[in-house]
């Protein structure tokens, strides 16, 4: 589809869509991947209309696209030289513990990739930390009211081959763009040097983010705001185990989704728990929608 002119839409994603091997337990599965994906997905499942930016090579683009186009995501498609492709494998209670392996590198973004796209948010999925440049970022400061970046690419080493987790010298100038913060445990420490997670919150907030969410796989998740008030929220039971590739991703959908209605932050991280529980009891992308998520909220 070819877009002429300023298009507007409620959110727009930015971010690789990946080729995937997932191993979970004695299972294994081909799939598609990436925050792009996975939060794309989401958020047009809650009725909202989403723009994706996202590279590739060019012989993937139609494998790559077919699941969001279906969902009649709007793609803002660029050719690239290569398509990143990853090995997840999983592992523990609530299969939290993942091993990654880098196969293959994307190409980066570029400010120009944003043109023609307005959106009061827009949130950024880098996968390593060569994927978004710091002046993409800034670029979107100046389109949106709010910015909203999972940090895992900016902890993860270009490098192919097992997937390290390295702090990063520029971090603030990153930070001081960013209006939502979306990390992991193990990020939070990384990037906050804490090893006490209401510290670890508190620290990446006074970096420059006005909401900072961490997720804490089957412990919940937990929401630190502007105004020093930090919100633990308890996780969901899910009913069965199945993929939790994409579990944060789904969240951060939930979150955005809620905080774009309005909804203050704690209320916005227990929709998006819940949300991404569901998306746990299932392989693939969340495919339900909001009756679902309000259902599995009342089983708590």
């Amino acid at each position: 589809m070819t877009f002429y002119g300023t298009v507007k839409f409620d959110v727009c994603v930015v971010g690789h869509i990946t080729k995937e091997v997932v191993k979970v337990g004695t299972t294994r599965r081909t799939a598609l991947g990436g925050t792009a994906y996975y939060t794309a997905m989401a958020l047009k499942r809650l009725g909202l209309s989403v723009a994706v930016v996202t590279k590739g090579a060019r012989q993937d683009r139609q494998r790559l696209l077919q699941e969001l186009t279906s969902e009649k995501v709007s793609i803002f498609w660029k050719d690239g030289e290569t398509t990143p492709a990853f090995e997840n494998r999983y592992s523990g209670m609530g299969l939290d513990t993942r091993t990654q392996v880098l196969k293959g590198r994307g190409t980066p973004f570029s400010a120009k990739d944003l043109a023609g796209i307005s959106a009061p948010a827009f949130h950024f999925g880098p996968l390593t930390r060569e994927d978004i440049p710091l002046q993409v970022l800034r670029r979107a400061v100046g389109k949106a009211k709010i910015v909203s970046l999972d940090v895992q690419g900016m902890v993860r080493p270009a490098r192919l081959g097992v997937i390290t987790q390295e702090d990063r010298a520029d971090k603030k100038k990153w930070l001081a763009c960013v209006h939502i913060l979306k990390a992991d445990e193990t990020e939070a420490f990384i990037l906050s040097g804490e090893t006490a997670m209401d510290r670890a919150a508190v620290v990446l907030a006074s970096f420059g983010p006005e909401e900072v969410v961490i997720t804490l796989g089957h412990r919940g998740s937990l929401v630190y705001t502007a105004a020093q008030r930090l919100h633990k929220i308890p996780g969901w039971t899910p009913r069965r185990l199945a993929d939790p590739t994409g579990c944060g991703d789904t969240y951060m959908a939930g979150y955005l989704y809620e905080r774009l209605r309005g909804t203050t932050p704690e209320m916005a991280a227990r929709f998006a728990a819940a949300m991404a529980t569901l998306k746990l009891e299932r392989a693939g992308p969340f495919m339900g929608n909001k009756a679902d998520v309000h259902a599995a909220l009342s089983r708590k």
